[in-house]
């Protein structure tokens, strides 16, 4: 009996009363510095600038993906991370809801990352109209921002582009041209997995402010969720990002933990604590989005960040 009691009361807490306690966590929150939302964690954590946008993400961020739970998300702000990763794919959207949710009385405080689609042509190959692609990116924008309940994007990413055709098309620089003038985004870029070309594209265009990408110290990875892996060309990869870093562009490393433990110094045990110690010790990487789905891996991460 007691076991279903837990069960009933942690289901409530998801399904029904998500929205009140978080309004309670807010209020307190509110009471608290910025800087460590809540309690005393350790020290604060450190920051980097991205690029020549200006933003700065504390050196860990709340990868937001693996998780549709308030109380972490809270719990990561109130540690001081002040960086969150979402994407309009996530949850079908309701990952963005729950944050919007969440975070209405503290978005000032926090940099909000969010993620959408650009496609150039349709299943039959067929190209899309210059006007079919930027009402396509409008709709999506909007969807973002009516979820995250906010009137402006921090970082706003076109999700895993897959070809140097999507980064350079005319119509999709000039609707973020338009849409960073108009303050609704604050800076844009792209997420990739292993494609070098895109990362020559960015540094030769140098029109994109952020780019992420799969980094860590075995240069490849193996997907938690689905299995799928990905190797990369790891010195032709970090060739880049160094230019990336001399271009002023905000490099945002993820899979971070996905390549396993990492001995970061010679006498240490291999832990994922080392893994992400070895990504932050590159200068050229302003800050590492982490997916937690629950409080240990919080604290864990909070830990390397701090090191």
């Amino acid at each position: 009996m007691e076991k279903k009691d837990k069960k009933i009361t942690r289901k409530e807490f998801l399904k029904k009363s998500s929205a009140g306690i978080t309004g309670l966590v807010a209020l307190n929150v509110l009471k608290k510095s910025p800087l460590r939302l809540w309690g005393d964690s350790g020290p604060v954590l450190g920051k980097r600038v991205l690029g020549r946008s200006g933003i700065e993400p504390t050196v860990l961020g709340y990868g937001a993906s693996r998780s549709m739970e308030p109380s972490l998300l809270m719990e990561a702000l109130g540690s001081g991370i002040n960086f969150i990763d979402t994407g309009l794919s996530y949850f079908n959207g309701n990952n963005q809801r729950m944050i919007g949710e969440t975070l209405q009385e503290l978005r000032k405080d926090v940099i909000i990352q969010s993620k959408i689609r650009v496609r150039l042509r349709g299943r039959d190959s067929s190209e899309y109209s210059s006007d079919a692609i930027r009402k396509a990116m409008e709709s999506d924008l909007q969807a973002c921002l009516k979820a995250l309940r906010t009137d402006y994007i921090d970082i706003m990413l076109i999700h895993d582009p897959g070809d140097v055709d999507v980064l350079t098309n005319e119509t999709v620089m000039e609707f973020f041209a338009a849409s960073k003038e108009q303050g609704i985004i604050r800076a844009h870029g792209f997420s990739c997995h292993d494609e070098i070309p895109l990362l020559e594209s960015a540094n030769e265009s140098r029109f994109y402010d952020i780019i992420m990408l799969p980094y860590n110290h075995k240069g490849s990875y193996v997907h938690m969720n689905s299995g799928r892996s990905s190797e990369w060309d790891q010195p032709r990869v970090e060739v880049e990002l160094k230019k990336a870093h001399q271009n002023n562009l905000g490099v945002i490393a993820m899979k971070t933990c996905s390549a396993g433990p990492h001995a970061f110094k010679g006498n240490q045990i291999p832990s994922f604590q080392g893994a992400l110690q070895w990504v932050l010790d590159h200068a050229f990487i302003s800050t590492i989005a982490v997916a937690m789905s629950n409080r240990e891996e919080i604290q864990e991460n909070l830990q390397a960040a701090r090191s």
